[in-house]
């Protein structure tokens, strides 16, 4: 019995990386494993399949990308959701300004 693998998930990430590539042996795997079938290159209904779960696990988005020497897909890449934003407020008699404090 081959073992289960887990979807990634946004929190596992550290903010400070922004994004994350699932590998296209990762992204075939978990398709393979939730749809039954076995799939061996990233297509167009792989690509559909794994984008809605993106979402529905919490990234913020996704980009699928090629591999620079054949053309086929390489993984996804994951954007992880922006967990906090500082701000600094400075109100003047007409204009709100908000910044975003840097780390």
């Amino acid at each position: 019995m081959a073992k289960k693998i887990k979807f990634p998930e946004p929190t596992s990430c550290k903010l400070k990386h922004g994004a994350v590539l699932c590998d296209a042996e990762r992204v075939l795997a978990l398709y393979n494993q939730a749809t039954g079938k076995t799939q061996q290159r990233i297509t167009k209904p792989v690509e559909k399949w794994f984008t809605s779960e993106v979402q529905n696990h919490g990234w913020a988005g996704s980009n699928f990308l090629p591999e620079v020497q054949s053309g086929h897909g390489a993984g996804c890449v994951l954007f992880v959701p922006p967990q906090q934003v500082n701000v600094n407020v400075k109100v003047t008699n007409k204009t709100l300004v908000l910044m975003a404090d840097e780390d």
